[in-house]
């Protein structure tokens, strides 16, 4: 299994943070799976546990960390299982899920959820307009207009 590099280019966020008791650099990134549309959460090990249950027992105390306070801000979090990288935890921000998140809770303004086929109103039927005139006057208007 290969190493991320610490050395990233300048256009990638990278920020120092503590997650589960840990201090680790956390680096944003896009997915490049089209199937898995998303911002990548890579949490950086400077030194990754030997035993792979402790790392797996490491990403599932930042898991359950991130789950809660994603969750409270109505986002979704999944772990990465394709992470290439020993020294790094992964994580995947949806990008529906973020989408969602941007236009109901930060744009706001205009967006409105897109309504489901059962909670729309049927259509009105066009209503038949009911003569005015006497039926009399009626019959003397449609002799006039067959006269011309």
């Amino acid at each position: 299994m290969k190493k991320l590099n610490e050395g990233l280019p300048a256009m990638v966020p990278t920020f120092p943070v503590n997650v589960a008791g840990q201090e680790l650099t956390l680096r944003f990134d896009t997915n490049v799976n089209k199937t898995k549309k998303g911002v990548k959460l890579q949490f950086v090990l400077s030194n990754p546990p030997q035993d792979p249950r402790e790392l797996q027992n490491l990403a599932n105390e930042i898991g359950t960390e991130l789950q809660k306070k994603f969750g409270e801000a109505g986002l979704q979090i999944m772990y990465d299982v394709e992470n290439p990288y020993k020294n790094v935890i992964g994580f995947l921000l949806p990008l529906t899920s973020l989408a969602d998140h941007l236009v109901k809770d930060v744009i706001k303004s205009g967006a409105e959820e897109p309504k489901k086929k059962e909670e729309e109103a049927p259509e009105e039927e066009p209503k038949e307009e009911l003569p005015t005139k006497p039926l009399a006057e009626q019959i003397k208007l449609l002799d006039l207009f067959k006269s011309l």
